[in-house]
């Protein structure tokens, strides 16, 4: 890179002066992220090449995906499965960053950044569940539009936006569509670029290496990295392969709601907040219903993680971190309760289930050699890092990355 742009500094400059903890595993969460997202462009990329977005090809577009599309069910699989991962390491990211009070000293900018990647990515699997077009989708779809009604004056306009009219109907897949696959990457890609051009220029909580000596980037960190999305890809590809994602009935917008209907698991919390605040209909009488009140108050606790920047400046801040913790795991118990919940049986179209077996059948003997293959990169790679630390070890110059 130094040669070909005839800068001596160049790649110092760009990969040398951000460094990360060595042994630090939260480090690799945020990482781990963008690589997910790097799999779900990937397989989104391959199953838009026979997906067709209206409302009568979709629900049979995906089935022709999953049944004769060669390796189709594998990526819907994938695409699937590593979304729900994706969120999954966003909220590990975010709570880290709160609980280490990685926003002070001038990285406001950086979490704020992280904050509007963290709901583009919600709201990016929010528009994603309709795309099947299947019956519990629609319903989640209809209920999940519908809370924001209960807004004064703004709550309809919005509820309206994101259906495309008064309920739910082929518009609303449309405009989902592209929500989906163009303007929420878009925001995803603008952010990221945003989001790492904010450490690169504000820093990062930094951890020590071999002899207290701070490594760069390139190659220590990312050779661990690589090994680490190795491994999370290898996970998620086996579960792909033994566990595959189901195809529900079609969906029918003028249908009934689904009995027992729940959103996906990212969801639940906020869905459990909103049943049990049915019950709080004690300001009715001044127009405040339960909905709409649960809404304010799960706003007001998003306002104060979206603030803490400005909330929580500098000491200890012992009553801000016990406010995150306490959140936390309000959302690990009413995810929980919500999970144990019965869910609706009898939604996946048989054939599809029956061909699903088969495919997963032929397909768990290559599970073998498909994990030699990735124990033998995983071996190649430990021992690059195991040499590159004994270089590290050495001593790292002082002002290198600088």
């Amino acid at each position: 890179m130094d040669q070909d742009a005839d800068h001596p500094e160049l790649s110092t400059k760009l990969l040398g002066a951000l460094r990360s903890g060595w042994r630090n595993w939260s480090y690799y969460i945020g990482c781990t992220a963008v690589f997910l997202l790097c799999v779900q462009v990937i397989t989104g990329c391959l199953l838009l090449l026979h997906y067709q977005p209206n409302l009568r090809e979709a629900h049979e577009s995906v089935a022709v995906i999953v049944t004769q599309i060669p390796m189709g069910w594998i990526v819907r699989s994938v695409h699937h499965i590593s979304a729900n991962v994706l969120v999954a390491l966003v909220m590990l990211h975010a709570l880290h960053v709160l609980l280490t009070k990685m926003f002070r000293a001038k990285r406001a900018l950086t979490y704020y950044v992280g904050a509007g990647l963290l709901a583009a990515t919600l709201f990016m699997c929010f528009t994603g569940y309709l795309l099947p077009w299947d019956r519990l989708s629609v319903s989640a779809t209809a209920v999940g539009s519908g809370l924001t009604s209960d807004i004064p004056w703004v709550g309809p306009l919005a509820t309206e936006f994101l259906r495309g009219g008064v309920s739910v109907s082929g518009m609303t897949l449309s405009r989902f569509f592209a929500f989906h696959v163009c303007m929420v990457p878009m925001l995803l890609v603008v952010g990221l670029g945003l989001h790492i051009l904010c450490i690169r220029r504000h820093g990062m909580r930094l951890t020590l290496g071999p002899k207290k000596k701070r490594i760069p980037l390139y190659p220590d960190f990312l050779l661990r990295q690589s090994m680490v999305s190795l491994w999370v890809f290898a996970l998620i590809f086996t579960w792909a392969v033994l566990f595959p994602t189901q195809l529900r009935l079609e969906g029918d917008s003028m249908a009934p709601a689904v009995e027992g209907i729940v959103p996906e698991w990212y969801f639940l919390a906020a869905y459990e907040v909103i049943k049990l605040g049915g019950n709080l209909d004690f300001l009715s009488g001044i127009g405040i219903t339960a909905e709409l009140l649960t809404l304010l108050g799960m706003a007001a606790l998003c306002a104060v993680m979206v603030f803490m920047p400005r909330l929580d400046r500098r000491g200890p801040g012992r009553v801000w971190k016990g406010l995150v913790l306490l959140t936390a795991g309000a959302f690990v118990v009413l995810t929980a309760i919500s999970m144990i919940a019965p869910e609706a049986s009898g939604m996946n179209v048989e054939g599809i289930t029956e061909r699903l077996s088969v495919l997963r059948e032929r397909t768990i003997a290559y599970l073998f050699p498909f994990w030699l293959a990735v124990l033998t990169l995983i071996w190649f790679l430990s021992s690059v890092i195991q040499l590159q630390s004994r270089i590290t070890a050495f001593g790292l110059p002082d002002k290198a990355g600088k």
